[in-house]
């Protein structure tokens, strides 16, 4: 018995692996198929053309309201998602009640410097009258050294009471920046969507916090849908914006969707998004290209994609 289970464990094993390389050469045979017909084959990603974007809070909080539900639709300036903000309303209240204050205090200043403005007048206009008297002997000198002092008086009184109303304006004028500063506080509780776009994804919950370093919400940019794709360095200078290709589900011949190649990188760089595993060791370097699409409408963002690209013309020749 056992010596049976044995048999069969290794029987299954040779017919695994007999699998396995049936699968690789499967692969081989297609990748030779699609160079000797002038294609290129690349991994790639549907994105969209902006990319998509992950929303985060400038500050931390407790989330109060979700104001929006993924598949929603939003333009810029959306509110999405509210923090508790019960202290920063406060803060503006207090500062609008402030500035309301400080507002009618220059106003009763003002109103007392245009009192003594008016006395003033009065007693320059007594002083010239004190003073033409005395000329004609009608007026001694001791009446007119009076009319003098009051009129220093006056002038020191509207002094000192616009000096006042400066201060109260300098006073005002920080207390709106304050209020200012208050409100802008106040306002960063509250987070709008920095684009036109749909929200994929919302990761938060009524009651719980955000944190500035982390995204709660990806939204997808309006406008057009495209693939990113990256070729092997082998493949990379045979490829130029205007090839015509198509992509496809990886291990599958079915076109999804034909496109046209619009943006080429100068450069190479080592495979990213498109490892098999987080820890691959891969010494080969990839160019990347991305490929507006005819037919993208019931493409998923982020699924995994074939791109094959036609080489058989090169559009700058």
């Amino acid at each position: 018995m056992k010596k049976g289970f044995y048999v069969l464990i290794v029987s299954l094993f040779f017919i695994s692996c007999n699998k396995a390389d049936k699968k690789k050469e499967a692969a081989a045979e297609k990748a030779k198929l699609e160079l000797a017909n002038d294609r290129v084959v690349g991994v790639g990603m549907i994105v969209p053309e902006k990319d998509i974007i992950q929303l985060s809070s400038p500050v931390n909080g407790i989330v109060k309201k979700i104001l929006k539900s993924e598949n929603d639709s939003v333009s810029v300036g959306t509110p999405v998602l509210e923090l508790d903000h019960q202290l920063e309303d406060a803060k503006v209240k207090q500062l609008s009640s402030e500035v309301a204050t400080q507002a009618a205090q220059i106003k009763a200043d003002e109103a007392s410097v245009g009192e003594f403005v008016a006395k003033y007048e009065n007693a320059v206009s007594e002083l010239q009258r004190m003073q033409r008297l005395m000329a004609k002997g009608a007026e001694t000198q001791q009446a007119v050294d009076d009319a003098n002092t009051s009129l220093k008086s006056f002038q020191s009184n509207f002094n000192r009471l616009q000096a006042a109303v400066d201060v109260s304006k300098s006073r005002l004028n920080e207390t709106k920046a304050a209020l200012h500063l208050a409100q802008l506080e106040r306002n960063q509780k509250i987070i709008l969507s920095p684009v036109n776009g749909r929200i994929l994804e919302l990761t938060v919950l009524a009651g719980g916090s955000v944190d500035p370093k982390q995204s709660f919400a990806q939204i997808s940019p309006e406008g057009k849908t495209i693939a990113v794709c990256e070729i092997d360095e082998m493949y990379a200078g045979k490829i130029a914006v205007g090839q015509k290709g198509w992509i496809r589900n990886v291990g599958s011949l079915d076109t999804l969707s034909t496109g046209t190649v619009y943006f080429t990188y100068s450069f190479l760089k080592k495979k990213s998004l498109f490892t098999d595993q987080s820890g691959e060791k891969e010494d080969r370097r990839v160019r990347t290209i991305k490929m507006m699409l005819d037919q993208p409408e019931k493409l998923l963002l982020n699924a995994r994609i074939e791109c094959v690209i036609d080489i058989s013309r090169n559009p700058k020749n």
